[in-house]
């Protein structure tokens, strides 16, 4: 397989970034697209030939485009050669847990969450105020949900290794991404087990290069450091 075989639209914000990091997990060759939202790159009338929604992330394999980065993560770990230290449920129980994890992190943290505060905060917090509009209100109703459903998951986050057993899955990629935003929107996470969590998997060597494609450095805290 070559770079041409795989492509990926996006970078900078944390949905591209579930994208990247199932590639890396599966070792797969494919060629990154720099282009950011809200930037006039995803209005262009070659890119929305592409993806009508005239948003990122976009993945392109071979033929197929797929828009969503959940969709599209599980379209990579679905259809090529599972690597060994990646885990891919063969069990109904797993398969429904990391379904779990995987809604309620794009529905509860992400959608009625963290993408809020991003439509609505200030540009200097990380928000597109600038167009949608601030809505101070919303923007703390949101923070106080995401409290809430952290504080609802905190039972199931195990105190070592990944969510379900000994390797990373989907879950994780879903989960870890919604808590950079939480993080980088300075919403304090209060469980020690959450926290520990995020660390150790943030100790990952596909994560670090999924966090480079997406934000150009290895961590969180390297791009907060860097950021100009």
């Amino acid at each position: 397989m070559t770079d041409n075989d795989i492509e990926v639209w996006g970078h900078l914000t944390f949905r591209p970034f579930r994208i990247y990091w199932a590639l890396e997990e599966f070792n797969l060759s494919y060629t990154s697209h720099r282009i950011g939202s809200r930037t006039g790159e995803t209005q262009t009338p070659q890119y929305l030939k592409m993806n009508p929604k005239g948003k990122i992330p976009l993945f392109r394999h071979k033929d197929i485009y797929i828009s969503e980065s959940a969709a599209a993560m599980n379209y990579v770990v679905n259809n090529f050669a599972q690597p060994n230290n990646f885990y891919l449920p063969n069990n109904p129980k797993d398969k429904s847990k990391i379904d779990e994890w995987s809604y309620c992190c794009a529905m509860e943290l992400d959608a009625l969450g963290v993408y809020i505060m991003r439509r609505h905060q200030t540009e200097d917090k990380f928000g597109l105020a600038n167009i949608y509009g601030e809505a101070p209100n919303a923007v703390e109703s949101a923070k106080s949900h995401v409290k809430r459903m952290l504080d609802a998951v905190e039972r199931d986050v195990p105190d070592e290794n990944w969510l379900i057993g000994k390797n990373p899955s989907c879950a994780d990629i879903m989960f870890m991404s919604c808590l950079q935003v939480i993080k980088l929107y300075k919403i304090e996470i209060k469980s020690k087990k959450i926290q520990s969590y995020f660390e150790r998997s943030s100790e990952r060597e596909q994560y670090k290069k999924a966090m480079i494609k997406t934000y150009g450095h290895p961590t969180l805290e390297d791009f907060l450091n860097n950021r100009s």
